[in-house]
Protein backbone atom coordinates (compact mmCIF):
# COMPACT_ATOMS: atom_id res chain seq x y z
CA UNK A 1 0.00 0.00 0.00
CA UNK A 2 2.64 2.41 1.31
CA UNK A 3 4.59 1.56 -2.04
CA UNK A 4 2.07 1.65 -4.54
CA UNK A 5 0.94 5.88 -3.17
CA UNK A 6 4.62 6.66 -3.34
CA UNK A 7 4.46 5.50 -6.96
CA UNK A 8 1.15 7.65 -7.30
CA UNK A 9 2.89 10.23 -6.02
CA UNK A 10 6.22 10.09 -8.12
CA UNK A 11 3.88 10.04 -11.18
CA UNK A 12 1.92 12.83 -10.10
CA UNK A 13 4.71 15.02 -9.34
CA UNK A 14 6.73 13.57 -12.52
CA UNK A 15 9.30 11.98 -10.94
CA UNK A 16 10.76 15.33 -9.99
CA UNK A 17 13.19 15.20 -6.92
CA UNK A 18 11.76 16.93 -4.22
CA UNK A 19 12.75 17.04 -0.68
CA UNK A 20 11.91 13.92 1.65
CA UNK A 21 9.23 15.77 3.86
CA UNK A 22 8.04 17.73 0.86
CA UNK A 23 7.43 14.07 -0.35
CA UNK A 24 6.30 12.70 2.95
CA UNK A 25 3.57 15.58 3.04
CA UNK A 26 2.08 14.72 -0.39
CA UNK A 27 1.43 11.77 0.72
CA UNK A 28 -0.07 12.20 3.74
CA UNK A 29 -2.29 14.69 1.95
CA UNK A 30 -3.21 11.77 -0.38
CA UNK A 31 -4.19 9.32 2.61
CA UNK A 32 -6.45 11.92 4.17
CA UNK A 33 -8.12 13.52 0.58
CA UNK A 34 -8.32 9.94 -1.14
CA UNK A 35 -5.65 11.09 -3.45
CA UNK A 36 -7.53 14.35 -4.62
CA UNK A 37 -5.75 16.12 -7.01
CA UNK A 38 -6.51 19.58 -6.84
CA UNK A 39 -6.16 19.30 -2.85
CA UNK A 40 -2.44 17.71 -4.38
CA UNK A 41 -1.68 20.45 -6.76
CA UNK A 42 -2.76 23.47 -4.12
CA UNK A 43 -0.24 21.93 -1.49
CA UNK A 44 2.63 21.55 -4.23
CA UNK A 45 2.16 25.48 -4.94
CA UNK A 46 2.30 26.29 -1.18
CA UNK A 47 5.20 23.87 -0.87
CA UNK A 48 7.21 26.10 -3.34
CA UNK A 49 6.34 29.50 -1.79
CA UNK A 50 5.82 28.87 1.92
CA UNK A 51 8.01 29.12 4.62
CA UNK A 52 9.47 25.82 5.57
CA UNK A 53 8.98 24.05 9.19
CA UNK A 54 5.77 26.45 10.68
CA UNK A 55 2.89 24.25 9.81
CA UNK A 56 2.39 21.11 11.35
CA UNK A 57 0.54 18.02 10.13
CA UNK A 58 -2.10 18.87 12.77
CA UNK A 59 -2.91 22.13 10.45
CA UNK A 60 -2.12 20.33 7.07
CA UNK A 61 -4.98 17.79 8.30
CA UNK A 62 -7.27 20.78 9.04
CA UNK A 63 -6.94 22.78 5.58
CA UNK A 64 -7.49 19.17 3.91
CA UNK A 65 -10.67 18.93 5.59
CA UNK A 66 -11.88 22.70 4.79
CA UNK A 67 -10.53 22.05 1.26
CA UNK A 68 -13.03 19.10 0.81
CA UNK A 69 -15.85 21.25 1.74
CA UNK A 70 -18.04 22.53 -0.45
CA UNK A 71 -17.98 26.34 0.73
CA UNK A 72 -16.43 28.97 -0.81
CA UNK A 73 -12.90 29.08 0.34
CA UNK A 74 -11.57 31.84 2.47
CA UNK A 75 -8.54 33.57 3.16
CA UNK A 76 -8.00 36.28 5.40
CA UNK A 77 -4.78 38.09 7.26
CA UNK A 78 -4.34 39.85 10.38
CA UNK A 79 -2.86 43.51 10.02
CA UNK A 80 -1.39 45.55 13.25
CA UNK A 81 -0.94 48.99 12.67
CA UNK A 82 2.09 50.66 11.52
CA UNK A 83 4.38 52.29 14.46
CA UNK A 84 6.53 54.84 15.66
CA UNK A 85 10.21 53.53 16.06
CA UNK A 86 12.34 54.97 18.51
CA UNK A 87 13.71 54.97 21.55
CA UNK A 88 11.48 56.37 24.05
CA UNK A 89 9.20 56.76 20.53
CA UNK A 90 5.57 56.03 20.79
CA UNK A 91 2.63 56.04 18.37
CA UNK A 92 1.18 55.91 15.10
CA UNK A 93 2.74 56.26 11.94
CA UNK A 94 0.32 58.82 9.78
CA UNK A 95 2.60 59.56 6.98
CA UNK A 96 2.39 55.50 5.04
CA UNK A 97 2.51 52.47 6.02
CA UNK A 98 5.30 49.72 6.43
CA UNK A 99 6.76 47.31 3.53
CA UNK A 100 5.62 44.67 5.90
CA UNK A 101 1.93 45.63 5.72
CA UNK A 102 2.14 46.31 1.69
CA UNK A 103 3.94 42.88 0.91
CA UNK A 104 1.30 41.34 3.66
CA UNK A 105 -1.26 42.51 1.15
CA UNK A 106 -0.18 41.22 -1.76
CA UNK A 107 0.67 37.44 -0.59
CA UNK A 108 -2.85 37.38 0.98
CA UNK A 109 -4.19 38.67 -2.70
CA UNK A 110 -2.10 36.15 -4.52
CA UNK A 111 -2.78 33.29 -3.04
CA UNK A 112 -6.03 33.55 -3.55
CA UNK A 113 -5.54 33.93 -7.01
CA UNK A 114 -3.48 30.95 -7.61
CA UNK A 115 -6.35 29.16 -5.65
CA UNK A 116 -8.71 29.89 -7.65
CA UNK A 117 -6.41 29.64 -10.91
CA UNK A 118 -6.32 25.72 -9.67
CA UNK A 119 -10.29 25.60 -9.78
CA UNK A 120 -11.28 26.38 -6.28
CA UNK A 121 -13.97 28.45 -5.47
CA UNK A 122 -12.40 31.27 -3.26
CA UNK A 123 -14.66 33.99 -1.75
CA UNK A 124 -12.53 37.87 -1.53
CA UNK A 125 -9.48 37.63 0.90
CA UNK A 126 -10.19 39.83 3.77
CA UNK A 127 -7.65 42.18 5.29
CA UNK A 128 -8.25 42.30 8.93
CA UNK A 129 -6.83 45.32 10.88
CA UNK A 130 -6.09 44.72 14.19
CA UNK A 131 -7.00 47.47 16.13
CA UNK A 132 -6.91 46.23 19.88
CA UNK A 133 -4.04 45.62 22.40
CA UNK A 134 -2.17 48.57 21.09
CA UNK A 135 1.43 49.12 21.60
CA UNK A 136 2.26 51.53 24.81
CA UNK A 137 -1.66 51.59 25.08
CA UNK A 138 -1.07 54.11 28.12
CA UNK A 139 0.03 56.98 25.55
CA UNK A 140 -1.50 55.67 22.41
CA UNK A 141 -5.11 55.31 23.73
CA UNK A 142 -4.47 58.96 23.66
CA UNK A 143 -3.15 58.92 19.83
CA UNK A 144 -6.31 57.35 18.37
CA UNK A 145 -7.22 60.39 16.01
CA UNK A 146 -3.57 58.97 14.27
CA UNK A 147 -4.74 56.11 14.20
CA UNK A 148 -7.77 56.65 12.40
CA UNK A 149 -5.04 58.16 9.94
CA UNK A 150 -2.62 55.09 10.04
CA UNK A 151 -6.20 53.16 8.97
CA UNK A 152 -6.38 55.02 6.25
CA UNK A 153 -3.30 55.08 5.25
CA UNK A 154 -3.53 51.38 4.68
CA UNK A 155 -6.95 51.17 3.32
CA UNK A 156 -5.18 52.73 0.42
CA UNK A 157 -3.20 49.57 -0.83
CA UNK A 158 -5.95 47.04 -0.48
CA UNK A 159 -6.25 45.58 -3.92
CA UNK A 160 -9.75 45.58 -5.55
CA UNK A 161 -11.61 42.51 -5.14
CA UNK A 162 -10.24 42.51 -1.55
CA UNK A 163 -12.37 42.80 1.33
CA UNK A 164 -11.53 45.16 4.70
CA UNK A 165 -12.61 45.02 8.71
CA UNK A 166 -11.63 46.28 11.48
CA UNK A 167 -11.05 43.55 13.72
CA UNK A 168 -12.92 45.85 16.35
CA UNK A 169 -16.21 45.96 14.53
CA UNK A 170 -15.94 42.81 12.81
CA UNK A 171 -16.09 40.78 16.37
CA UNK A 172 -17.34 43.84 18.83
CA UNK A 173 -16.75 41.38 21.99
CA UNK A 174 -13.35 41.53 21.43
CA UNK A 175 -13.59 45.23 22.32
CA UNK A 176 -15.34 44.57 25.59
CA UNK A 177 -12.80 41.53 26.37
CA UNK A 178 -9.41 42.80 24.68
CA UNK A 179 -9.49 46.52 24.32
CA UNK A 180 -7.32 48.85 23.40
CA UNK A 181 -5.11 47.78 26.58
CA UNK A 182 -4.76 44.42 25.89
CA UNK A 183 -5.35 41.44 28.69
CA UNK A 184 -3.46 39.09 30.91
CA UNK A 185 -4.71 35.70 30.87
CA UNK A 186 -3.87 33.75 34.42
CA UNK A 187 -2.78 31.45 33.56
CA UNK A 188 -1.56 31.99 30.15
CA UNK A 189 -3.18 30.25 27.14
CA UNK A 190 0.36 29.44 26.10
CA UNK A 191 3.37 27.15 27.52
CA UNK A 192 6.46 28.42 28.75
CA UNK A 193 8.04 27.15 25.43
CA UNK A 194 5.85 29.28 23.62
CA UNK A 195 6.33 32.49 25.69
CA UNK A 196 10.19 32.25 25.52
CA UNK A 197 9.93 32.25 21.97
CA UNK A 198 7.73 35.31 21.94
CA UNK A 199 10.06 36.96 24.45
CA UNK A 200 13.61 35.71 23.01
CA UNK A 201 12.18 37.01 19.00
CA UNK A 202 9.71 40.17 20.55
CA UNK A 203 12.60 41.97 22.60
CA UNK A 204 15.07 42.20 19.78
CA UNK A 205 11.67 44.59 18.40
CA UNK A 206 10.79 46.20 21.52
CA UNK A 207 15.01 46.80 22.06
CA UNK A 208 13.99 49.45 19.16
CA UNK A 209 11.79 51.36 21.56
CA UNK A 210 14.50 51.35 24.49
CA UNK A 211 11.71 48.89 26.11
CA UNK A 212 13.80 46.92 29.56
CA UNK A 213 13.50 43.29 30.05
CA UNK A 214 10.27 43.57 32.48
CA UNK A 215 8.74 46.07 30.23
CA UNK A 216 9.13 43.12 27.23
CA UNK A 217 7.84 40.25 29.43
CA UNK A 218 4.82 42.16 30.30
CA UNK A 219 4.18 43.37 26.43
CA UNK A 220 4.84 39.54 25.43
CA UNK A 221 2.26 38.26 28.25
CA UNK A 222 -0.46 40.79 26.97
CA UNK A 223 -0.17 39.51 23.45
CA UNK A 224 -0.11 35.45 24.12
CA UNK A 225 -3.63 36.45 26.34
CA UNK A 226 -5.01 39.13 23.57
CA UNK A 227 -4.02 36.90 20.28
CA UNK A 228 -5.25 33.65 22.14
CA UNK A 229 -8.52 35.59 22.18
CA UNK A 230 -8.28 36.84 18.90
CA UNK A 231 -7.78 33.33 17.86
CA UNK A 232 -10.41 32.06 19.71
CA UNK A 233 -13.28 34.07 18.30
CA UNK A 234 -11.79 33.08 14.82
CA UNK A 235 -12.56 29.53 15.65
CA UNK A 236 -15.77 29.68 16.56
CA UNK A 237 -16.94 32.54 13.66
CA UNK A 238 -14.86 31.91 11.00
CA UNK A 239 -14.36 27.60 11.42
CA UNK A 240 -13.94 27.21 7.66
CA UNK A 241 -11.41 30.09 6.78
CA UNK A 242 -7.54 29.69 6.51
CA UNK A 243 -5.24 32.46 7.79
CA UNK A 244 -2.21 33.74 5.81
CA UNK A 245 0.36 34.94 8.14
CA UNK A 246 2.55 37.83 7.16
CA UNK A 247 4.05 39.17 10.31
CA UNK A 248 7.94 38.32 10.18
CA UNK A 249 7.36 37.20 13.99
CA UNK A 250 6.65 33.64 12.82
CA UNK A 251 7.13 33.22 16.08
CA UNK A 252 3.38 34.40 17.42
CA UNK A 253 1.32 32.49 14.83
CA UNK A 254 1.19 29.56 17.63
CA UNK A 255 -0.39 32.13 19.78
CA UNK A 256 -3.49 32.05 17.85
CA UNK A 257 -3.96 28.72 18.48
CA UNK A 258 -3.64 29.23 22.45
CA UNK A 259 -4.20 26.22 24.60
CA UNK A 260 -6.05 24.05 21.65
CA UNK A 261 -2.65 23.30 19.78
CA UNK A 262 -4.43 19.93 19.07
CA UNK A 263 -7.18 21.72 17.15
CA UNK A 264 -4.95 24.37 15.92
CA UNK A 265 -6.21 27.46 13.75
CA UNK A 266 -5.38 26.70 10.11
CA UNK A 267 -2.19 29.17 9.26
CA UNK A 268 0.08 28.99 5.84
CA UNK A 269 3.18 30.98 6.13
CA UNK A 270 3.47 32.12 2.55
CA UNK A 271 7.30 33.30 2.05
CA UNK A 272 7.89 37.09 2.55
Amino acid sequence: MGNGLSKRINSFINNERISKEQFDELKYVAEITNFNEQILKWFRYLQSNEIIGWRNKLVTKKLCKIMEKEESLHFYALFCPSYIKGKDEAGFRTDDVGNTTKNGLKTLMDITKKTRELGFNCSNPEAIFFDIALEQPEKTMNMLDDLDKNIQNFCKYIPEGMNFSLLSKKFPELMDIVGYSGIIIDPLPVDDVVLSRIIERGGKFYELFGWDKDKIIHRSKVIASSEATVGNIIRHHMPNSIMVYTPTMLERAQVYSGNRQDDPLPIVFPKK
